[in-house]
């Protein structure tokens, strides 16, 4: 008996077979087409599924259930999609459409939830009850797991640490509101304040490269750039101190780091640590582990075969 996930984006699904024990068996790929409405982007889903079961050499019948990660806000109980703006999706019932178009159980989550349940069934989380999961990307997304269970809120829309407000009247974020975490700490502010700097008349080795973005960065402060170090620990003093905020809340066991800077290793992740321990103080009686995700782009696919294996 296998497990169907999927994990849909905005330009594209991934999609693979996992086995009840968490392995993936086979995966694939194919363009969103978000464009061309709801109605197409299923049946690329249906058809990238068909097609990953008979690679596989099963029949659809030999799967159990498909779980699906979703990159915007999810009514899970209902199993709608509220808004997903980069599929130009609102109140798209989209659990119940899926079902019938793979005559399969579905379950539905936002996507990083999904990841964050991929991470602790078969990544950096593994062995721990209770995490965070923070991804630096484009934004900040988050998804927090208590006693196993995906924690989603009142509002349904779970930790959403890329909105903390870390300084009041801070720089306009997209959501509408000022001083957002994201807007301080992703990959995303990190060129934008470098920028700003190197408009500045600022030095970097970087100053006259034709691609800027976090991994060059991030690379360059490996390599012992002074104006990318200080970029980066700005970044890493502000994710320090709102992962303090919530471990002082929530208290996980583990907070795993994930996201394209992420994988630039220690460069990133011990300044966090740093700041996440000054943030804390006298508070952190042992220690809290800080670590990447290893699951990179599978991560979405394991953890929305897990929540199959719920259904």
């Amino acid at each position: 008996m296998c497990l169907l996930g999927i994990d849909l984006g905005g330009t594209t699904i991934k999609a693979g077979l996992v086995d009840i024990k968490g392995r993936l068996l086979v995966k694939g790929q194919v363009p969103t087409g978000a464009t061309e409405g709801a109605g197409a982007v299923l049946e690329r889903i249906a058809t990238l599924a068909g097609d990953l079961v008979r690679r596989q050499g099963l029949a659809m019948q030999d799967i159990k259930g498909a779980g699906i990660g979703i990159p915007g806000s999810v009514d899970v109980e209902k199993g709608l999609v509220r808004l997903a703006p980069n599929l130009f999706w609102r109140d798209f019932p989209l659990r119940a459409e899926l079902a019938a178009r793979l005559n399969l159980p579905v379950a539905i989550d936002n996507d990083a939830h999904v990841a964050a349940l991929g991470e602790m069934w078969q990544g950096a989380g593994k062995g721990f009850n209770s995490l965070l999961m923070v991804t630096i990307g484009t934004g900040i997304g988050s998804g927090l797991i208590i006693d196993g269970h995906i924690r989603r809120g009142v509002f349904s829309y779970g930790a959403e640490m890329g909105h903390v407000k870390m300084i009041p009247d801070g720089p306009q974020c997209h959501c509408g509101g000022r001083g957002c975490l994201e807007t301080l700490a992703s990959a995303t502010a990190m060129v934008g304040r470098f920028r700003e700097y190197l408009a500045a008349g600022q030095s970097s080795r970087l100053q006259d490269s034709p691609d800027l973005g976090a991994r060059e960065i991030l690379a360059a402060a490996a390599a012992g750039d002074e104006l990318a170090t200080r970029v980066v620990d700005f970044a890493a003093s502000y994710l320090g101190m709102a992962l303090a905020n919530a471990v002082l809340l929530v208290g996980p066991e583990a907070i795993i780091i994930g996201g394209g800077p992420a994988q630039a290793g220690e460069v990133i992740l011990a300044p966090i640590r740093k700041y996440l321990a000054e943030s804390l103080g006298a508070w952190q009686i042992k220690p809290l582990p800080v670590l990447a995700a290893r699951l990179g782009n599978e991560a979405g696919i394991i953890g929305a075969a897990r929540l199959a294996s719920c259904l």
